[in-house]
C-alpha cells in the first residue's frame, strides 16, 4: 500500500513539472522603453505584453523552445532555446529576459 502512494505522489510530482514559463520585458532598442501589446508565440502557446512590455507564456520542458515577437512597425523576432540533458531549462535562460525590438527600418533588422 505504501509503495502504491509513494508512485502516486511521484506521479503527481512528475506531472507538476512538465511546463516552464518563459518569462521577460520587451523594450524598444532605440528608445529603451518598453513595448506594448507585442504578440508572443511559443509552439502554440500565444500571449501580449503588458503596458509594462512584461510577458509570460508556458513552454514544454523536453522541446525546442520557439519563440516568435511580432508587433506593427518592428522587425519579427525569433528566439530559439534548448533543453538541457534533463529536458529543463535552467532558471537564468528562462526568467526575466531583457529583450530588444528593432525598428522593421533599422539597419539592425533581419
Amino acid at each position: 500500500m505504501k509503495s502504491k502512494i509513494n508512485l502516486i505522489l511521484l506521479i503527481l510530482l512528475l506531472c507538476s513539472c512538465t511546463k516552464n514559463t518563459f518569462s521577460g520585458h520587451v523594450y524598444d532598442y532605440d528608445t529603451e522603453r518598453p513595448i506594448q501589446n507585442v504578440q508572443i508565440d511559443s509552439n502554440g502557446n500565444t500571449t501580449q505584453t503588458d503596458s509594462a512590455g512584461y510577458f509570460i507564456i508556458q513552454v514544454e520542458p523536453n522541446k525546442i523552445c520557439k519563440i516568435a515577437l511580432r508587433k506593427e512597425g518592428y522587425a519579427t523576432k525569433k528566439i530559439d532555446r534548448k533543453p538541457d540533458s534533463l529536458g529543463l531549462f535552467s532558471k537564468s535562460n528562462l526568467k526575466n529576459v531583457k529583450i530588444y525590438l528593432f525598428d522593421e527600418n533599422s539597419d539592425f533588422s533581419e
